[in-house]
């Protein structure tokens, strides 16, 4: 796709990386076959494409609108799109970008910016695990609606104390502590299982991605460098991955490298901790044999569903 840069974006790192994949769109339209809001509402400028040329009538001068933030919120970055294309477009990098220069431009209501704010804040925070604890108290009392946010109390379950000297990082995250705290226990069971003894950083918490992608991308890429350095020492002691079982923070960490490649203090680390990166899904494969007789399948069928961030932004499908 031919491109030209207006003169604001031209020397920018923004508008570089924009233009290199921009110029990978040949337009060919087969990303609306995959795309959720394209097939739901049918419009050309809530596809893939035609977020693509919005973003590009931007950079190349044209003033956005508010219609023109609307369709690029409606995206739910699923990254479909990115499986389907044949050329290669990195179409979640460039909704980042776009997005990030619209909201610059075009201002939003106030309503709007508490709810965001709201989120970008709240989520990551300290006080949602005891926001959480209060909302499971009385969630009965709850309206329906909340109700489906607010997940039963769920028992954690018991972490693993055996040292062994396979060691591996695991992040927490933000909200899955609070929401599922099984989960981050029972991979640590499972990896103790097969010899590998899960290491948490103290200092390490939000991926990063609630505040990226709700564009407060530099407090993002804080909290990447903060997780960085909390990570770093047991890197240096060398630990063998760090393992993910949570696949939207999994895509986000494994683009570290990418997302802080301009940053001099920090894109050397960014990229090894990209490197290191690994979903359970990927560790499960190559653990089996160490597992054979210590777990007790249970009666029935066993589903695996990989997520969106699994299977596009990932490009893991699972294996057997």
């Amino acid at each position: 796709m031919q491109t030209k840069l207006s003169p604001e974006f031209k020397n920018t790192a923004d508008g570089q990386q924009a233009e290199a994949i921009l110029r990978k769109c040949v337009h060919c339209g087969f990303c609306t076959a995959t795309c959720p809001t394209y097939q739901l509402l049918g419009d050309e400028l809530d596809g893939p494409r035609g977020r693509i040329y919005l973003i590009k009538q931007v950079l190349e001068g044209e003033a956005p609108t508010r219609k023109t933030q609307l369709h690029l919120d409606r995206c739910l970055t699923c990254r479909n799109c990115e499986t389907t294309c044949p050329s290669g477009v990195q179409y979640g990098h460039l909704v980042d970008i776009g997005r990030k220069l619209v909201d610059e431009r075009v201002p939003r209501p106030a309503s709007e910016n508490a709810l965001r704010w709201a989120l970008k804040e709240g989520l990551p925070s300290p006080l949602f695990a005891p926001a959480m604890k209060l909302g499971q108290a009385v969630r009965g009392l709850l309206p329906e609606a909340l109700q489906a946010k607010v997940p039963a109390r769920q028992a954690a379950g018991a972490w693993p104390t055996r040292t062994h000297s396979r060691k591996m990082l695991m992040l927490a995250g933000c909200v899955q502590p609070a929401m599922m705290p099984n989960i981050n226990a029972a991979t640590a069971r499972v990896l103790d299982a097969a010899g590998i003894q899960v290491v948490l950083a103290a200092k390490a918490g939000c991926c990063g991605a609630v505040k990226f992608h709700l564009n407060d991308q530099e407090g993002g890429k804080a909290e990447m460098r903060r997780n960085i350095d909390a990570w770093w020492p047991f890197v240096e002691a060398g630990v063998e991955a760090v393992v993910m079982n949570a696949s939207g923070c999994g895509v986000t960490v494994k683009e570290y490298g990418y997302l802080l490649k301009n940053d001099a203090a920090y894109a050397t680390k960014a990229a090894r901790i990209s490197e290191l990166t690994r979903d359970l899904s990927e560790l499960l494969p190559e653990i089996a044999d160490s597992l054979r007789g210590q777990v007790s399948a249970k009666a029935g069928a066993v589903v695996f569903h990989p997520p969106c961030t699994l299977q596009h932004g990932q490009q893991l499908r699972g294996r057997c």
